[in-house]
């Protein structure tokens, strides 16, 4: 517990969206989280993404300045309180974004996240719970973003989360782009939200008896226009009178409407319908609007990572329940292997620690599905998984490790994100095969150095007489690394 003369940790989150890039720092006093800062940049990053999925150079700078403008404010921050996301756009560009996302991390001094659609529901759900007062009761929150929509029905945590491919930002390009609301010939605003009810037609009992919130910029415009600035609550026949009024129209310049941002305007039109189908389709009558969203979420996060909370030990914890992994197992391979790295290096990042014990911990999940393909199944199950918690890139090597803890090494693409580690792997794989047979054994005998660029493994004569089945895998994984040129040797000492 903090004490009153200890200065409040700061965190810092920042979002970079598809419509707009938003920076948030904040402390927590007295277990109550105080915003200390708030920046954005309208970057319309969505609009810059070709067919090819390609950034527009033009876009990417635009960017990057933001980034640099932002950058000050995260400069005294320890690392590990520092968060950056990208959302559905750059989860669409990730593949032709590592010269970007390099350039932003090389500015901000920290790495940024990829996080899965659902990831971001569930950070999103945790800022309006943050900002939520009263009893405990069923909501189902909306937040229109610039390339996708989150919906989410829950109480303290969420039941169900969704994540559409559907945004402001892309529906703009997708029925806007000319700049036309109403052509006479076609009425934009009206295709817009046929297509937004289309993708919604599952979803229509997601918003029953429960109190409906909205978060993030289209809700707070729409409620802005709707009740003179304040960001009241939004009325289903305030919002079809806006909805005919804009759908009335003859262009997105002509739109003049109270209390509407200029920056706001060009994909106003384009988030407006798609709010008005979720009305429709999930039959609302009211929408409350939250203050906080997706930046809270994670400030809300990191805190729980700092004080012993961390929501992807958690995830790791259900997994190994659902998937009834052997937990002795799991622990004995897991213990084994942080002493193996504690020996090749005993300053090993923590967060280098955490991903072998989680890698460790899964290591035989497949097992579940298959005896013969557990490893490959397994790593699939891990990479393409929505681990709450969890980057895109933190499960991607999550499942190179569990792919690869034995037999041949498996080539991977290096791309952003994603750098597989030898260290890590080599000692997830001698713990393996320490413990193959599922026994407690100690290598206090062992010891794993680095040699050169290699390794060298000096083992004990009289423990490889007590084990000899494992100098017969150990002679094997001589083979396996040298078959990606690098060395390992065994020596007695």
């Amino acid at each position: 517990m903090m004490t009153a003369d200890q200065p409040a940790e700061r965190y810092a989150a920042l979002d970079l969206g598809s419509n707009s890039f938003h920076l948030l720092l904040a402390e927590f006093r007295d277990e109550r989280m105080v915003r200390l800062h708030t920046d954005r940049a309208m970057v319309r990053l969505a609009a810059g993404l070709d067919a090819e999925r390609n950034l527009a150079p033009e876009v990417a700078e635009r960017a990057l300045e933001a980034l640099r403008r932002f950058s000050p404010v995260l400069q005294d921050l320890p690392a590990e309180n520092v968060r950056v996301v990208g959302t559905n756009t750059l989860r669409a560009a990730a593949e032709n974004a590592d010269g970007f996302l390099e350039a932003a991390e090389s500015i901000l001094g920290v790495p940024v996240e990829i996080i899965s659609g659902i990831e971001e529901a569930r950070l999103i759900y945790s800022g309006v719970m943050a900002a939520a007062e009263g009893e405990p009761t069923l909501r189902c929150v909306v937040d229109i973003g610039g390339g996708s929509t989150e919906l989410v029905r829950g109480i303290e945590t969420p039941r169900l989360l969704q994540s559409l491919n559907m945004g402001c930002v892309a529906y703009s390009r997708r029925f806007f782009d000319s700049g036309k609301i109403d052509s006479g010939k076609h009425n934009h605003f009206i295709r817009a939200r046929r297509a937004a009810q289309a993708e919604l037609q599952e979803l229509q009992h997601l918003a029953d008896d429960a109190l409906v919130v909205g978060a993030s910029g289209t809700v707070k415009s729409v409620a802005r226009v709707l009740n003179e600035g304040k960001l009241d609550p939004i009325l289903r026949d305030d919002l079809d009178d806006l909805a005919d009024k804009v759908a009335a129209c003859k262009t997105i310049e002509s739109l003049e409407l109270p209390h509407l941002d200029p920056e706001r305007r060009p994909v106003f039109a384009a988030g407006l319908a798609i709010l008005h189908a979720i009305f429709r389709e999930l039959d609302i009558r009211e929408m409350h609007v939250s203050p906080y969203a997706i930046r809270e979420g994670i400030v809300h996060d990191l805190a729980g990572r700092q004080r012993g909370g961390d929501r992807r030990a958690d995830t790791i914890a259900a997994l190994m329940e659902r998937w009834q992994i052997d937990p002795e197992q799991a622990q004995r391979v897991a213990n084994t292997a942080l002493q193996f790295l504690g020996q090749l290096n005993p300053h090993t990042p923590v967060g280098d620690r955490r991903l072998l014990h989680w890698a460790a911990d899964l290591h035989e999940i497949g097992l579940a599905l298959s005896h013969s393909s557990f490893r490959k199944l397994g790593a699939y199950m891990i990479e393409h998984a929505d681990l709450a918690g969890f980057g895109k890139g933190e499960q991607e090597n999550l499942a190179y490790l569990v792919r690869n803890q034995r037999g041949d090494i498996k080539a991977a693409r290096e791309h952003y994100g994603f750098h597989p580690d030898s260290d890590l792997l080599m000692c997830l794989r001698l713990a393996c095969i320490v413990h193959r047979d599922h026994v407690d054994r100690s290598i206090d005998d062992l010891q794993l150095s680095a040699d050169g660029p290699g390794y060298c493994m000096t083992v004990s004569a009289d423990w490889l007489y007590q084990n000899p089945a494992i100098e017969d895998l150990l002679n094997m994984e001589v083979d396996c690394w040298a078959d990606k040129n690098i060395s390992l040797t065994l020596s007695s000492p």
